[in-house]
């Protein structure tokens, strides 16, 4: 009888974005982070990809890190389950192109219809008017890479001629329906969906089919503060230069040391062996 009525043990689900966190901001290595990675995979823990990336490029590096989990693109427009997910029966999906695909925000179609209106007041050039030799030079990306960054479904990211005006502009953009966050390089206008709101998703599936999680969350930039803010535990990852971006709100978070997927590598590796008080992670 006392076994019957123990608490079930929750679940852990890990949720990270993926510039300057999981991959280095500047040469998008994410090899540092290799003994985080094998130990969350050799443990079957979900390892959610949350991204300003679109879906086509989230593609690739999940098929580098053999993850099969759900993955969260351009600032969560939609939650992409793998086509054999098995999602709860009254769960509202559409199929695209294999998976099933929960939506959170608007298409791209109808955020690029109300950025026109932003042309008449400000200069700024979104990646649905460059070429892909022209997102290459903005990002570092090969340009078959860059091409990939261009097949927008939810985001536009946009260059402010004049960053001295970026609040004026986001006000602007908010005036009328469009959402406006600054990611690690650009900012953001998409309609609808956030980061949050998309977790959120997962976390309500995952609870639904598991019962209990705990949830983590990384992230640098203020784009990832609404994943942040819904987790159970936080990570603030900081830029290159040491500094953190700072949540107006909420300060609960745990500081990370370090950069990138080194520091990323070290922190996971940590929260691991929190969870997991009997497993040893000093040599993984």
């Amino acid at each position: 009888m006392a076994e019957s009525g123990r608490k079930k043990r929750p679940s852990l689900l890990i949720f990270t974005d993926l510039d300057g966190t999981l991959l280095d901001s500047q040469t998008y290595d994410f090899s540092p982070a290799l003994p985080a990675l094998n130990l969350i995979r050799s443990l079957n823990i979900p390892l959610i990809l949350v991204s300003s990336k679109t879906r086509a490029e989230i593609e690739g590096l999940r098929k580098r890190l053999s993850l099969e989990d759900p993955f969260i693109p351009e600032n969560g427009g939609g939650v992409f389950f793998p086509g054999t997910f098995s999602l709860p029966e009254d769960q509202d999906y559409r199929e695209v192109n294999g998976y099933k695909l929960v939506l959170t925000g608007r298409p791209i179609d109808e955020v690029l219809s109300k950025a026109v209106f932003l042309k008449r007041e400000y200069e700024f050039r979104g990646f649905s008017e460059m070429s892909a030799r022209a997102i290459a030079a903005q990002t570092g990306l090969s340009v078959r890479e860059a091409a990939l960054a261009a097949r927008r479904e939810f985001d536009e990211p946009i260059v402010l001629k004049n960053p001295g005006h970026r609040e004026m502009f986001c006000k602007k953009a908010n005036e009328l329906g469009l959402e406006c966050v600054e990611g690690g390089r650009f900012i953001h206008l998409f309609i609808g969906g956030n980061k949050g709101k998309a977790v959120q998703i997962v976390l309500a599936v995952y609870r639904r089919l598991w019962g209990p999680v705990f949830s983590v969350g990384l992230g640098d930039s203020p784009n990832d503060f609404p994943m942040l803010d819904v987790v159970d535990k936080a990570v603030l990852m900081p830029h290159k230069d040491g500094t953190y971006i700072r949540d107006p709100v909420h300060s609960e978070y745990i500081m990370a040391d370090g950069f990138g997927p080194e520091a990323w590598n070290r922190i996971v590796l940590s929260l691991v062996a929190d969870f997991f008080p009997s497993l040893s992670t000093s040599d993984p």
